[in-house]
């Protein structure tokens, strides 16, 4: 008779300890989780000479996430996630021209030509993305809510006539983000980011000599060498939203959409080095990076450990 009132008691008491507990499902994950996916890829450049690159490339995925606190469900999550492929450009192609100045060392300066519709493919085209969180999970009786900030570094590294890396960007941002899960099986997250700061580098010096054969209208011209060029860039976002479906006990299916939106940058100079009837000139080219967009859907396979 002892026996059966202890154990109702017991019962008693820690019937409240059980109705705190989170139901599965509901907060996040501790633990590891990896992916790999597949998503279509576009970056444009709008406007009357709209500039695309464009292509299907292979996504990969790491995220770790510990507890930072388990009873007040705080948690730290590290993720490194990264996408490579061969992409197509569709574009404008101008051609380098000479025009006469009396003010030049060789008489002329350099200059460029009208614009024409110019393509090519197979250049390598790759990103590589590294991000630290923290977040706060909230528990109600059906669903949870994830709210969730932390500071991201991206790479892009964009290659073109045959260059890889000619071009690259690293953008430095603070991500903000939400996650809701309605159980074990269902999540969505949406996120903004905003652009803290880019630095963006393009690798005109790769290019090396160039020879432009004489015309009826002027003679052959050298161009020896540029200089690379730099920008810092101020504004930009970008927007996230995924749904992650749990098919089996440590697999995962999810679908994604990402769109970075990047602001037009100051102008920079490039120094060309021109040689015209074997007397040599230095000339400085204005450049800047334009407003531009990028667009990845993807799906990603996940498994969790």
């Amino acid at each position: 008779m002892k026996a059966l009132v202890f154990a109702g008691a017991l019962a008693v008491l820690s019937g409240p300890a059980f109705a705190q507990t989170p139901k599965a499902g509901l907060t996040t994950p501790t633990g590891h989780d990896v992916s790999l996916g597949v998503a279509g890829y576009g970056y444009v450049e709008p406007g009357a000479q709209r500039v695309s690159i464009h292509g299907l490339k292979i996504s990969g995925e790491y995220t770790g996430t510990l507890p930072l606190n388990a009873r007040r469900h705080w948690f730290l999550q590290a993720d490194v996630r990264g996408l490579l492929g061969r992409a197509a450009y569709d574009g404008y192609c101008s051609p380098w021209l000479i025009m006469p100045d009396r003010a030049s060392p060789n008489g002329y300066v350099l200059a460029v030509g009208d614009p024409s519709p110019c393509s090519e493919s197979g250049d390598l085209d790759w990103y590589v993305e590294g991000r630290a969180v923290a977040g706060k999970d909230f528990v109600f009786p059906k669903w949870g809510l994830t709210p969730f900030t932390g500071v991201g570094l991206r790479h892009l590294s964009n290659g073109t006539g045959g260059l890889p890396g000619y071009r690259t960007d690293d953008y430095l941002y603070l991500p903000l983000g939400l996650t809701v899960r309605t159980g074990r099986r269902l999540s969505a997250t949406v996120e903004y980011d905003r652009l803290i700061r880019g630095w963006q580098k393009t690798r005109e010096s790769d290019f090396g000599h160039i020879a432009i054969p004489a015309t009826p209208t002027a003679p052959a011209v050298s161009i020896d060498s540029f200089t690379d060029v730099s920008f810092i860039q101020h504004g930009g976002w970008a927007l996230r939203a995924s749904a992650s479906y749990q098919a089996f006990r440590r697999w995962s299916i999810e679908p994604y959409y990402i769109r970075w939106v990047i602001d037009s940058s100051p102008v920079n100079n490039v120094t060309a080095t021109f040689t015209v009837n074997q007397v040599t000139a230095r000339e400085q080219l204005g450049f800047y990076e334009p407003w531009n967009a990028t667009n990845e859907v993807g799906v990603k396979l996940g498994f969790h450990f």
